[in-house]
């Protein structure tokens, strides 16, 4: 029943999130944090098995062997990719609204900073 490295982090992240909001009193954020580390949880177990695609390996992030992980390098490419566009976008929304923009600036900062020296490994490998 083991799952991988990241899965266990984000499983104990996720915990660890249900666990504070149960003690600030906000049951239903707990509730889905909770609810989201099972179906996690779930999914990795599954995705171990026989029966498993390709697909939901990549997507339960429990990658067989060096194909599925050179498969889900495309894919976190092309989700970086995406995240940087919308962390644009809310960072141009929180400035006009003026609501949240230091968070959204921050964002956009480490996303394109993780983008730049994710692109660094990349080049510096091939």
């Amino acid at each position: 029943m083991k799952i991988s490295a990241i899965n266990v982090v984000l499983l104990c992240v996720l915990v660890a999130a249900a666990v504070v909001t149960g003690v600030t009193g906000n049951w239903f954020e707990m509730t889905l944090l909770l609810l989201a580390a099972v179906f996690i949880f779930a999914s990795a177990v599954y995705a171990r098995g026989q029966k498993a695609s390709d697909v939901l390996r990549l997507n339960a992030i429990e990658y067989r062997d060096e194909r599925d992980r050179l498969l889900a390098k495309s894919g976190f490419a092309v989700v970086g990719i995406v995240a940087l566009i919308l962390a644009i976008a809310e960072f141009i929304l929180a400035a006009v609204f003026q609501e949240l923009l230091a968070l959204a600036s921050a964002q956009v900062l480490v996303l394109s900073a993780v983008w730049g020296v994710a692109n660094s490994v990349a080049a510096k490998r091939g």
